[in-house]
């Protein structure tokens, strides 16, 4: 069992609108509503994948039975913890004519002490019947910044392998519990590390002294370019992505995160995880709508996924493709 944390779930309105500028009035030529959040999308890949998957959270109103209802239709598990307010609403329009994506993401409801607090006591139970847990996204008002170091230091206690993918504070406070793996996107990693990053070499050396502080894996995100990886154990690698027509890329790190995690379950080694995660991440951005790849189109990119080892951060040359 896979279990995802997804704290700030949510309602995914995305609209395709080839003429989409502000202040006009339009008609999408497509539309959807969906579950929504960065561990939900987790969570419906990692499902799509073959794996187990439960996701838990905070989610209330009716807008959180819908949320429920919908994943468990589509066959992921859930047991979110009853909240008074409504999730939040997260809109993004898709100009594919222009190549661009206008967001719009609600700040999330307020949860209260005694709402956490069940929340930590259900966290618990989940870890006693998982294999793995991800906990991804940001978190709902009333949160505090340390939540996920907590959370991550007691699967660690229960002997759980803990992904961590967050952003900002959360993010900063998250990786002193050294989780067992990180997946930073290239401003995420700036930020975390306090210095500009801005291309593979970069994110190299940093996803390299994240995992010196003990972080087993640290896989940094370079969007279309694909990922790189510092590991403790099975040394640095770079993977690039086949080209697909890109639709949306929204979702496509979360995406990433459960093809590795799938792959990783399914006991497959670590270069096959990576193209596993490459693969789910590009065809993610092939798919209308955040996380609706399919398994089929995963399995049909992956061989085409390139990936080097490198012996020593900075040496090109001793890059071995495969």
């Amino acid at each position: 069992m896979l279990t995802v944390l997804c704290l700030n779930a949510g309602i995914d309105r995305t609209y395709e609108i080839n003429d989409f500028a502000v202040g006009g009035y339009f008609r999408p030529q497509r539309a959807r509503v969906n579950a929504g959040g960065k561990g939900i999308n987790v969570a419906r890949v990692a499902h799509r994948l073959g794996v187990e998957t439960i996701v838990s959270g905070f989610a209330g109103g009716a807008g959180g039975s819908f949320i429920s209802r919908q994943l468990n239709a589509e066959g992921v598990l859930t047991d979110f913890v009853p909240i008074e307010e409504e999730p939040r609403v997260c809109v993004n329009v898709i100009n594919r004519t222009a190549q661009k994506q206008t967001q719009i993401d609600e700040v999330g409801p307020l949860v209260t002490p005694s709402e956490l607090t069940r929340l930590r006591s259900k966290w618990r139970e989940l870890l006693a019947k998982s294999a793995a847990a991800v906990l991804s996204g940001s978190a709902p008002r009333g949160v505090p910044f340390n939540v996920y170091a907590e959370l991550i230091t007691i699967a660690r206690q229960a002997g759980v392998p803990a992904i961590l993918d967050a952003r900002e504070e959360y993010l900063a406070e998250g990786v002193k519990a050294l989780p067992h793996m990180v997946k930073p996107n290239l401003d995420e990693l700036s930020a975390l590390l306090d210095r500009p990053i801005h291309d593979s070499t970069a994110a190299l050396a940093g996803a390299q002294e994240l995992a010196e502080r003990g972080i087993g894996i640290v896989l940094v995100s370079l969007g279309a370019k694909g990922v790189v990886g510092a590991t403790r154990k099975q040394g640095h690698w770079i993977a690039t992505p086949p080209k697909v027509d890109v639709v949306s890329a929204v979702g496509s790190g979360d995406a990433l995160v459960a093809g590795f995690t799938a792959a990783s379950l399914g006991g497959r080694g670590f270069e096959e995880c990576l193209r596993w995660g490459v693969a789910a991440g590009a065809a993610n951005a092939a798919t209308f709508g955040n996380a609706f790849c399919t398994r089929e189109q995963v399995m049909e990119l992956a061989p085409h996924v390139k990936i080097s080892q490198i012996d020593q951060v900075g040496t090109a040359d001793a890059a071995q493709p495969s």
